[in-house]
């Protein structure tokens, strides 16, 4: 069954339909410029809303040139992008930069000037002070110049104990 409907009625979508279809213009540009040493073309794709002229909705564009040395193609959209983030990665990358230096394939941490630093190497880890190696770890072996042991030492089945008394005790621990 065929349901008609009421010539305004279709009028008035179809006026609808065409306002708003003509309510986005597309603009293509290309240009192509030959200089002495290169072969540019250079397209732009834009869209603007007839509404508010002014407003840009959408631009992509696409930068491509020939010289005798090869070929080069620019995303301007891609390249404005990379560039404005990274004036932010360079801050962050300088401020990790004070604490965290890769030297020679080794990672050091601690501050450039602080007078602790720790360096991780291939095959040890060494705690410096003041220029001077205090403490490493390498070869399943932890070496320190001078150790404070606040409580207790355990080696093995063996531990030194405190005493409730203050003396000190050696004893066989599981």
């Amino acid at each position: 069954m065929i349901k008609a409907r009421g010539s305004i009625e279709v009028v008035n979508e179809v006026a609808l339909i065409v306002e708003n279809s003509t309510q986005l213009e597309q603009r293509l540009n290309a240009e192509i410029t030959t200089k002495s040493d290169s072969i540019t073309q250079y397209i732009e794709e834009s869209y603007y809303s007839k509404g508010d002229t002014d407003t840009l909705l959408s631009k992509q564009s696409t930068q491509l040139q020939q010289t005798v040395e090869g070929w080069e193609m620019q995303f301007n959209n891609l390249v404005s992008t990379v560039n404005g983030n990274q004036q932010g990665t360079d801050a962050t990358f300088q401020e990790w930069q004070k604490y965290i230096r890769f030297v020679d394939g080794n990672i050091i941490l601690g501050q450039n000037q602080n007078p602790i630093i720790l360096t991780i190497k291939n095959d040890r880890i060494s705690f410096t002070q003041s220029g001077e190696e205090v403490a490493y770890l390498s070869d399943n072996q932890l070496v320190i110049t001078d150790a404070s042991i606040l409580h207790s030492l355990k080696i093995g089945n063996f531990a030194f104990v405190p005493r409730a008394n203050g003396s000190l005790d050696f004893k066989k621990v599981s």
